[in-house]
């Protein structure tokens, strides 16, 4: 039996991205088809979401801009232990702000045990 390409993305369990940003990056992801979107207010929102979203089986990709990401730094690195869904850190409409240097340097740590300066 072969399996075409589609019956392989079809028996993926963990197919639905998710968007946590500002209102500018939101908006252009919803504008490509991401249905699961949000804007926090918060620190506490932004982490609220990052867990919910965590416990959706079928979440394969979060994407977070990387203002916000800092600001919950100790959270993705918990959640990144978890092989999906996969945490995205992208820049915003200001550009990068370096904060995925840090999350992969403590990520890099935990994993080897030293710190690795990249």
């Amino acid at each position: 039996m072969s399996l075409s390409p589609t019956t392989v993305v079809d028996s993926m369990s963990s197919d639905k991205i998710a968007v946590i940003g500002d209102r500018d990056t939101v908006t252009g992801f919803r504008l490509v088809g991401v249905n699961e979107c949000a804007v926090p207010k918060t620190p506490t929102e932004t982490r609220d979401l990052l867990y919910q979203y965590f416990r959706d089986p079928t979440m394969g990709l979060v994407i977070i801009t990387e203002p916000l990401a800092a600001e919950v730094e100790e959270t993705i690195v918990e959640l990144s232990q978890s092989p999906v869904p996969v945490i995205l850190l992208v820049p915003d409409r200001n550009g990068t702000t370096g904060a995925y240097e840090t999350v992969l340097k403590e990520l890099i740590r935990r994993a080897v045990g030293i710190e690795i300066n990249i």
